[in-house]
């Protein structure tokens, strides 16, 4: 997982003494919105390029009897929505205005906290997935979707439904209550201005936190 994520482990509560902490038995799915920004200032085009990833991770939770136990354990991140917003300013930070590009081009990977390509990944259309180079782990399976626009300021990819769908942790080796569901992303954007382009771009953890009080 991402820096600071809980890898490996289960709860277990005691089900007679502890009947109120713990949630229904089965299987239930559980979601939480995410949503992190950059601004990256090209000289070269005097344009700050304002990135903000946004969505929700949709994750299955499933609490059962262990001896006389429960245990509950979270697992099978999905991706829904995932959305790229750009916008291309004067600058960054307090006081930027809208200022136009001749064109952009967005593109958003995403691979899996494990950084292992033997993760089983499900992906929709349109997006591709392979086996591809990523900024933290070098070479493995990752999901990416790239789009390109014309002239203006503000450019959004929308992806609706769920395109993108990990597969770990149903072995019982899940996350705990409390950890973090991490993924990562690299987040590219590429302005042009007449013959002139300049990139911006971030590797950014995505991480929420691990709750059967979720919707």
């Amino acid at each position: 997982m991402a820096v600071g994520a809980s890898m490996v482990g289960v709860l277990l509560a005691s089900a007679p003494a502890q009947a109120s902490t713990y949630p229904p038995l089965g299987k239930k799915t559980l979601s939480r919105p995410y949503s992190k920004t950059y601004c990256h200032y090209s000289k070269e085009l005097k344009r700050g390029i304002n990135e903000k990833l946004s969505g929700t991770v949709r994750y299955k939770r499933n609490a059962y009897k262990f001896n006389k136990n429960i245990r509950v354990r979270f697992f099978d991140p999905t991706l829904v929505n995932p959305t790229v917003t750009v916008t291309t300013t004067n600058k960054c930070g307090k006081g930027a205005k809208a200022a136009k590009v001749d064109r952009t081009e967005l593109t958003q990977k995403w691979y899996d906290w494990k950084c292992q390509t033997s993760v089983s990944v499900f992906v929709g259309y349109p997006w591709s997935v392979g086996v591809s180079g990523t900024i933290k782990c070098g070479k493995t399976k990752a999901a990416d979707r790239k789009t390109n626009y014309g002239k203006g300021s503000h450019y959004t990819q929308y992806n609706s439904g769920a395109p993108v769908r990990w597969s770990w942790g149903s072995d019982g080796k899940g996350i705990d209550k409390g950890g973090k569901i991490c993924l990562n992303a690299d987040a590219a954007a590429v302005a042009y201005i007449g013959n002139r382009s300049d990139m911006a771009f971030r590797q950014l953890d995505i991480c929420v936190t691990a709750s059967w009080g979720a919707k």
